[in-house]
């Protein structure tokens, strides 16, 4: 078992009936343009709900990366959002760090920056942020 199915069966034992994890179909290749830390992801699910986001479609995600900015022009791949106000995206190169992807807030004025080298470590700190808004 890979550590995204360890994650994911974590949070379904969590969180039950909220998560929803959209199994791949057999057969359909994944994109060339779906950037290399969410290759393991897209290879097994088509899409995946969490009580504190959203991860799209290949195909959905890759509309929004080509059509919405500044995602486009910058180079980001937009494949999910956080159900607030912050988009999930991905880096199609990695940092001077090994860093990929982040969350980025589309009312903020502040460059998007690569924050974490891989999705589940992305992931659990985003659940580990609906915890604590969880208890406020």
């Amino acid at each position: 078992m890979t550590e995204l199915e360890k994650f994911i069966e974590e949070m379904k034992e969590k969180y039950g009936d909220l998560v929803i994890a959209q199994k791949r179909t057999c057969g359909e290749e994944i994109p060339a343009q779906i950037p290399k830390p969410l290759k393991e992801l897209y290879t097994s699910y088509e899409s995946l709900e969490f009580p504190f986001g959203v991860i799209n479609s290949p195909k959905d995600a890759l509309e929004t990366s080509n059509s919405g900015e500044p995602f486009k022009s910058e180079g980001w791949f937009c494949f999910g959002f956080d159900r607030y106000f912050s988009f999930w995206i991905c880096s199609y190169q990695p940092d001077d760090e090994g860093l990929w992807i982040t969350s980025w807030d589309h009312e903020s004025d502040c460059e998007i920056e690569g924050a974490y080298a891989s999705l589940v470590e992305f992931l659990k700190d985003m659940e580990e942020e609906y915890q604590e808004d969880q208890e406020d």
